[in-house]
């Protein structure tokens, strides 16, 4: 019994011990190949640190403003008798719009000027009288004044006469009007606006710090939602010399180039300015860039040899300082220099020391003026 005993724990110990080797043998080999695996290489696209003059810019939205605008009023009572315009029409200054019945005017304008003759000729012959000492200086004094009385009402009632006759002050497009032929209008009633689109100004506002940066010929690009595949360009041409004290705010006004009268008063736009000195700048893509709460950062690719001899192209992950921002690109103020190759798109699914395969294909196009839709 002892006998077979010791038999029966030798084999037990020994199919023991044979099987912990296998295993040790197993997880051995399972360790050292986990050790020689590395995941495939992530799909990439890469760009390079490039070296451009930029200038400080500002973004900001307006309103199109005419350079004159008016609506024309009724500056006496009366009836219409003529309107001498279509609405929409274009129209020079000193052009006769409507004219409103002025026909009392032009009969006492007739009497008055009866008036002022027979005061003339009456003043004549006092003069001659005057000069042979036959007339009292009086007697003439009041031949003057009356003659003179008489030209101040012949221009009284010639004034009440153009006041019912409607011209238009400046050239420019008139709009539609209010009234008609036979329509009875009292003074101050809106008869039809008239504004001047060619040049139009462009009324923003900028922030107070960028005030002594601007000048009165810094140039500027307004982009107007009506067009959205185009661009004006204008300059400035007035600046406000006080500032908003509720906003901090200065206004501006650009002038732009209308000649199509496309754009029409009231309209918003958006403008963009470049202002201040050039400045070299390291930019790269905006989208290339990982941020983060404890610093921005962006992947720069390094190409390597394996212990195979292998080129190997790995991620190294970069902390940068960014400057300013234009457009889809942005500054690097400190962390990467001219020509480094970085990581543009698919940087989401790296981490440092990643394997990588570069794809050139499928970089989205990048603009320092975008074009954002309105949504």
């Amino acid at each position: 019994m002892k006998k077979q005993l010791g038999i029966t724990l030798f084999v037990i110990f020994f199919l023991t011990a044979v099987l912990a080797v296998i295993k040790v043998t197993q997880i051995s080999r399972a360790i050292a190949e986990h050790a020689r695996f590395s995941p495939p290489p992530e799909a990439v696209t890469t760009t390079k640190v490039t070296k451009a003059e930029w200038r400080e810019s500002f973004d900001t939205v307006g309103t199109f403003v005419s350079m004159q605008g008016a609506t024309l009023s009724a500056k006496e009572s009366g009836n219409v008798v003529a309107v001498r315009f279509e609405s929409g029409a274009k129209v020079k200054a000193g052009d006769v719009l409507l004219e409103i019945d002025a026909s009392v005017e032009e009969a006492n304008l007739r009497g008055a000027k009866a008036r002022l003759d027979l005061a003339r000729q009456s003043l004549e012959r006092a003069q001659k009288l005057r000069g042979q000492s036959a007339l009292a200086l009086a007697t003439l004094e009041d031949a003057q004044s009356k003659v003179r009385q008489g030209e101040a009402d012949v221009q009284s009632i010639q004034a009440a006469i153009e006041r019912k006759t409607i011209v238009a002050p400046f050239d420019g497009r008139a709009g539609i009007r209010t009234v008609n032929v036979g329509s009875f209008v009292h003074a101050g009633d809106p008869l039809v606006p008239l504004y001047s689109l060619n040049p139009i100004y462009f009324n923003f506002s900028v922030p107070q710090q960028l005030a002594p940066q601007l000048t009165t010929k810094t140039q500027a690009t307004v982009r107007v939602d009506a067009f959205p595949n185009r661009q004006f360009t204008g300059e400035v041409t007035a600046i406000n010399p006080n500032i908003d004290e509720a906003l901090r705010t200065i206004v501006v006004q650009t002038t732009v180039g209308n000649s199509q009268e496309e754009i029409l008063p009231g309209m918003f736009g958006s403008v963009h300015l470049d202002i201040g000195e050039e400045e070299s700048l390291h930019i790269i893509p905006s989208l290339c860039v990982t941020y983060a709460p404890y610093g921005n950062s962006v992947y720069v690719v390094e190409r390597s040899k394996g212990a195979d001899g292998k080129e190997r192209t790995t991620v190294r992950q970069q902390i940068v300082q960014l400057g300013r921002a234009r457009g889809d690109y942005v500054s690097v103020v400190k962390g990467l220099n001219e020509g480094d190759e970085i990581v543009s798109t698919g940087a989401f699914k790296l981490r440092p020391g990643a394997s990588i395969q570069i794809k050139e294909q499928g970089t989205p196009p990048l603009s320092l003026n975008p074009e954002v839709e309105n949504t």
